[in-house]
């Protein structure tokens, strides 16, 4: 049997290995709620650009919208443009960092600047009976982006995201004339936050 001090020590051995759980126990906690969900880091380093039709909108949820691709324009002209994004900051797991989401929240670094956003057409078109000329920026007419709505959009999209859309309103198709006998060559481009330019040309026509 053990002698008195002998049990002793061992009650005092039996406290610090305690006391070391507990203080490792304390630190994987902390890490824990220090860390959480770590944000994943990207870059746009190109984009796609185009023609949408709206496939799916049931709850009115413009973020929620199915759109799919499309060179014909029937009743309504919407243009959808995709992020092609490169990681920045990989994430590396570590003690305590637990995280239960699906997939990691994201953000992207850089951004497009809408001012430098600029569309073309290589025919002309009529808007309110005013003749607009082929390869006119139509951002620069104030009567027509008054009647575009851009809007983010979290749906999947011709294989990629219809990250940025350019919905074109119902009351300027209405006001529209297109020539449909001909295709029209579209051209979009812009530049990025950091200083990226992007350029994307598509070919669409117009059903009477």
């Amino acid at each position: 049997m053990l002698d008195n001090n002998t049990n002793r020590l061992l009650d005092i051995k039996l406290k610090n290995m305690k006391k070391k759980i507990f203080v490792i126990l304390a630190i994987f906690v902390l890490m824990n709620l220090g860390q959480g969900c770590r944000t994943e880091h990207y870059l746009i380093i190109d984009i796609d650009f185009n023609a949408a039709f709206i496939w799916e909108n049931k709850d009115k949820d413009k973020q929620k919208i199915v759109y799919r691709c499309t060179s014909t324009i029937k009743d309504k002209l919407v243009f959808v443009i995709s992020y092609k994004t490169r990681s920045v900051s990989a994430y590396i797991p570590s003690l305590g960092n637990v995280c239960y989401a699906l997939t990691l929240p994201r953000v992207n670094d850089n951004s497009l600047l809408r001012s430098t956003f600029t569309m073309t057409f290589d025919k002309t078109f009529t808007y309110h009976g005013e003749t607009i000329p082929a390869m006119t920026n139509i951002f620069e007419i104030n009567s027509i982006t008054s009647e575009i709505d851009e809007y983010e959009n979290h749906m999947v999209f011709c294989g990629m995201g219809a990250d940025l859309v350019l919905d074109f309103s119902d009351n300027f198709f209405k006001n529209a004339v297109f020539d449909t006998s001909e295709e029209y060559v579209v051209t979009f481009s812009c530049k990025t936050s950091d200083d990226l330019f992007f350029e994307k040309t598509i070919t669409i026509n117009f059903e009477k």
